[in-house]
């Protein structure tokens, strides 16, 4: 009985595993963790971020994104300027060979212009990657708490940050 009762732990706490899996592959890059900040309801902007592992011996580019739930996507990223944190619109986020790129905030990131809806806490949306090696990689953001008790300030939330890129000064 004790052998069954472990073997029906184990199981459990296996398939809670798989099922909590966040991982993405594409040719030789590994995308892990997809996630966004949870969001007040009436919001029109969002941010996605995750981490790109390159297993090949060549670099790729993200080059865009696009998700359904947005008017437009972009990628950003934040950058010292004259003592403030500043937010803007770049063109692609390298990837080296055999090394990873962290999309997270106070870095680059996937900024959603525009909500067409607004995912809720524990939910999830759709996000289109298109990199110039790998391709187009269809992955699934998991919406979590915000922690905004983070202790680097370079995690504070885009409704705090001078928008500089592309006339996005009316987006809150």
């Amino acid at each position: 009985m004790k052998t069954l009762k472990s073997l029906l732990m184990a199981t459990a706490l296996f398939t809670t595993g798989l099922a909590s899996a966040h991982e993405f592959e594409a040719g030789q890059l590994h995308i892990d963790h997809p996630w966004s900040k949870e969001v007040p309801p009436m919001s029109s902007v969002a941010a996605a971020f995750f981490s790109v592992e390159n297993h090949g011996d060549q670099a790729d580019t993200l080059l865009r994104a696009e998700s359904p739930i947005a008017g437009k996507v972009e990628l950003h990223e934040h950058a010292h300027e004259n003592g403030m944190m500043k937010m803007r619109q770049v063109k692609d986020v390298q990837v080296a060979a055999h090394a990873t790129q962290m999309l997270k905030p106070g870095g680059y990131h996937v900024m959603m212009f525009n909500l067409k809806s607004v995912p809720k806490l524990g939910e999830t949306f759709p996000l289109t990657l298109y990199f110039q090696h790998a391709g187009k990689v269809e992955v699934e953001v998991k919406v979590e708490k915000a922690d905004y008790n983070m202790a680097s300030h370079q995690a504070m939330d885009h409704e705090h940050m001078d928008h500089e890129s592309m006339g996005h000064d009316n987006m809150h």
